[in-house]
C-alpha cells in the first residue's frame, strides 16, 4: 500500500503496536464510502467489506489477546507468610520474635505449643502474657492448638479458649470452622492466591472431645471437603498446617495415625506445616500410587513413596508431583537433633536440630504469589534453607486451540471469504478484457 494511499488512521494503529495484518484489514474497512472497487460499488455494500470486517475483527482479537499459561487465569498480586511452632515464654521466643520482626510477612501461622506455662511477665495469666508480648512485636498471629494447650498434663500450661480469646484471628477474610481448632481461611480475601486449612489431629479439647481424624471420621471428612472446594474454586496453592506430624524425625512417634497423613498425600496439598519436634526438616517430594506406594506406613520408609519428578536435591519442586512437608518446631524451645539414622530420615531432604553446625531458633518465611511459593529460614543462627514450587507455565496443545478457537474459527472465516473474493474478482476482470 503506497503512503499516497494509505489513510492517516493508520499512524494510529502504529502507535498502538498492532500488527501490520490489522493495519490493513482496517484500512480496507475504513476507507472512504466514496471510494470506489472495481466493480463501482461502495465497499459498504459490497461482500469485500462484510468479509473484511470478520478478518480484522480476528487478527485484532487474536493480536491483543494474551497467551494462555493455564486453564484459568491466576489471581494477581502475592503474599508473604511465616510459620513455627513450640515457642515457650522465655529466650527462644524473643529470638523468634526479632526473626519476625525483620520478615515483613503479613501474617505468621503459630502451630501449636504456645506458652508452655511460662509468663513474659505483660498480664498474669500465661495465655494472655504470652499474645501480649507477641503482638507487641509482630500483631498478626493466627494460632492452632498443640498438645501443650489444650488443658491436658502437665497442668496450667495454657488453654486454646484463652489463646483464642487474646491471640484473636486478625486479617480481612472469612473463617469457616472454628478458630484455634479446626479452621480454614483463602488469602487474600478477593482472588485468594491460598487456602490454608490447620487441623488438630489427635488432641483432646476441653477434656470431652477428641479430634479424629481417620478416615471417615468427621473431622476427616471436614479436611477433606476443604480441601476439595479449594480445587474446585481453582485456588493456587492448598496448604494444610498442624501441630503433629507423623514421620517427622525427633522425641515424637506417629501419634497421630497415618490416615490423615495420606488423606493430604492423596489430595496433592502442596506444603504441609507442622511442629511438635523441635528441629527443622523439610521433606523430599511425597506422593501416593496405587501400585507401590498406596500409602504412608508407621515405621517404615518405602522409596516409592517419594515422587518420581521430586526436586529436592536442588531445591526445585514442581506442583502436582507430590506434597512437601516442613517441620518447624523452632519457635523457641530448645532444640532437639535430628537423628540421620531414624527410619523416617530418608523422606527428608534437609534438616536442622542440635547436632547441626549453626543451629538456631526462628521461623520459616514463605513468599506466594499465583506461580511459586518460595521459602526460607530465618533462624538466628547461621543454618540456612530454601526451596521453590513451582505451577506449571505451559498448557497442552489442545488447551491452546481451545482457548484460542473463537480467534481461529472467525481468522478461517475472514481469510475465506477474502480468498472466493480474489478468484471471483479475477474471473471478473477476465472477462471484461
Amino acid at each position: 500500500m503506497s503512503s499516497r494511499s494509505r489513510p492517516t488512521h493508520s499512524r494510529f494503529w502504529n502507535r498502538c503496536g498492532v500488527p501490520d495484518a490489522v493495519e490493513t484489514a482496517s484500512w480496507v474497512i475504513f476507507k472512504h464510502p466514496r471510494e470506489h472497487d472495481d466493480w463501482g460499488r461502495s465497499p459498504l455494500r459490497s461482500l469485500r467489506f462484510l468479509v473484511s470486517v470478520v478478518a480484522a475483527a480476528a487478527l485484532l482479537f487474536a493480536s491483543l489477546t494474551p497467551p494462555l499459561v493455564g486453564a484459568a487465569q491466576a489471581p494477581p498480586g502475592s503474599l508473604a507468610f511465616s510459620a513455627a511452632g513450640d515457642y515457650g515464654s522465655w529466650s527462644g521466643l524473643r529470638e523468634s520474635l526479632a526473626q519476625l520482626a525483620a520478615s515483613e510477612s503479613d501474617f505468621v501461622l503459630a502451630l501449636g505449643d504456645l506458652s508452655y506455662g511460662g509468663n513474659t511477665g505483660y498480664a498474669n495469666s500465661t495465655e494472655q502474657a504470652w499474645c501480649e508480648r507477641f503482638q507487641k512485636s509482630f500483631r498478626d498471629v493466627e494460632i492452632v492448638a498443640g498438645n501443650h494447650d489444650v488443658g491436658q498434663p502437665p497442668l496450667g500450661e495454657g488453654d486454646i479458649n484463652n489463646f483464642t480469646k487474646y491471640c484473636p484471628f486478625t486479617l480481612d477474610t472469612r473463617v469457616v470452622g472454628e478458630y484455634g481448632r479446626q479452621y480454614y481461611f483463602d488469602f487474600p480475601a478477593t482472588n485468594p492466591l491460598a487456602r490454608f486449612i490447620l487441623i488438630s489431629p489427635d488432641l483432646i479439647f476441653d477434656n470431652t472431645t477428641y479430634y479424629d481424624y481417620h478416615v471417615n471420621k468427621p473431622y476427616y471428612n471436614w479436611t477433606r471437603d476443604a480441601i476439595d472446594s479449594a480445587h474446585a474454586a481453582n485456588i493456587p496453592w492448598v496448604i494444610a498446617a498442624m501441630h503433629k506430624p507423623c514421620i517427622g524425625v525427633g522425641e515424637h512417634a506417629c501419634e497421630t495415625g497415618t490416615d490423615i497423613l495420606n488423606l493430604l498425600l492423596d489430595e496433592k496439598v502442596d506444603l504441609i506445616l507442622q511442629a511438635h519436634n523441635h528441629n527443622y526438616e523439610r521433606s523430599k517430594q511425597l506422593a501416593l500410587n496405587p501400585s507401590t506406594c498406596a500409602a504412608i506406613q508407621e515405621h517404615v520408609y518405602n522409596a516409592n513413596c517419594i515422587a518420581p519428578a521430586d526436586g529436592s536435591s536442588t531445591g526445585q519442586y514442581q506442583q502436582g508431583t507430590g506434597s512437601v512437608i516442613v517441620i518447624a518446631g523452632t519457635g523457641g524451645r530448645e532444640m532437639d537433633e535430628f537423628d540421620p539414622t531414624n527410619h523416617y530420615a530418608p523422606y527428608f531432604a534437609a534438616w536442622m536440630g542440635n547436632n547441626t553446625a549453626g543451629y538456631g531458633n526462628g521461623v520459616v518465611n514463605f513468599n506466594v504469589d499465583a506461580g511459586h511459593i518460595v521459602m526460607h529460614t530465618s533462624f538466628n543462627g547461621t543454618y540456612t534453607d530454601t526451596f521453590t514450587i513451582s505451577r506449571p507455565s505451559t498448557v497442552g496443545v489442545l488447551d491452546l486451540i481451545r482457548g484460542y478457537l473463537p480467534f481461529i474459527a472467525l481468522a478461517a472465516i475472514g481469510m475465506g471469504g477474502l480468498f472466493f473474493w480474489s478468484r471471483k474478482r479475477a474471473r471478473r476482470k477476465a472477462e471484461e478484457g
